[in-house]
């Protein structure tokens, strides 16, 4: 197999740090409603998340009709009353988001991480699940607007991970073969599986271990540059 000479890698959880932010902003959101925040209760925040967002990279439902799925799965067992109309919904989620988006925030080794590969001659690629608008934003926030060659979002794409063809999508985009091009994420079906059914390496990321070296020695061992 020839040495990668483009990285992709996964936005969410492996570069962006979203659970910490969704964490800390469903704490601030559900506290200025009158919620005595726990950790059962923020765990049944992340399981409403992962269920609806799921439900919505699916097909089964809309990106808004989403987000007010998690509002009413989780409000109303708390005693919140939700507004019956959905823009009535959408303001109350409106609340959750500016305190998510007060919490966003890149790993701090991934700046670093991404000079060093574009300094060694990578190109660089960002394949990520979600909306154009919001991962943009996320992007821009966190200073890592700059840092890639190319960024596909399954909105502008047409197609989500672990379809093989949004990794051929960004292997195209970044003028490599897909057996040219390592990709690096935290999802073992979404990330590593998905890049490998198309014949790209690929590194399974787990932030949770808190290893702030990690990500950088398993990238460069996979590149073969240890």
């Amino acid at each position: 197999m020839r040495a990668p000479r483009a990285v992709g890698f996964d936005l969410d959880d492996t570069l962006f740090d979203h659970r910490g932010a969704a964490r800390a902003g469903a704490a601030a959101f559900l506290a200025g409603l009158g919620v005595t925040v726990t950790p059962s209760v923020l765990d049944a925040w992340s399981d409403a998340e992962d269920t609806q967002f799921e439900r919505w990279r699916s097909g089964e439902i809309g990106f808004q009709e989403q987000r007010r799925e998690r509002l009413r799965t989780v409000l109303p067992p708390l005693g919140i009353a939700l507004p019956r109309d959905d823009r009535g919904v959408d303001i109350v989620f409106e609340q959750y988001l500016g305190a998510y988006r007060a919490a966003w925030r890149a790993f701090p080794d991934v700046l670093p991480l991404l000079g060093e590969l574009r300094s060694r001659g990578h190109r660089l690629g960002l394949l990520t699940n979600g909306t154009t608008a919001q991962q943009s934003e996320k992007l821009r926030v966190t200073g890592l607007d700059t840092a890639f060659d190319v960024v596909c979002t399954s909105e502008r794409i047409g197609v989500q991970k672990p379809d093989a063809r949004a990794f051929h999508v960004l292997a195209d985009e970044l003028g490599v073969p897909a057996t040219a091009c390592l990709f690096v994420g935290d999802d073992p079906v979404r990330d590593v599986a998905g890049a490998r059914s198309v014949g790209m390496r690929a590194v399974l990321v787990d932030r949770r271990t808190g290893d702030p070296s990690g990500l950088r020695a398993r990238v460069l061992t996979a590149l073969g540059e240890a």
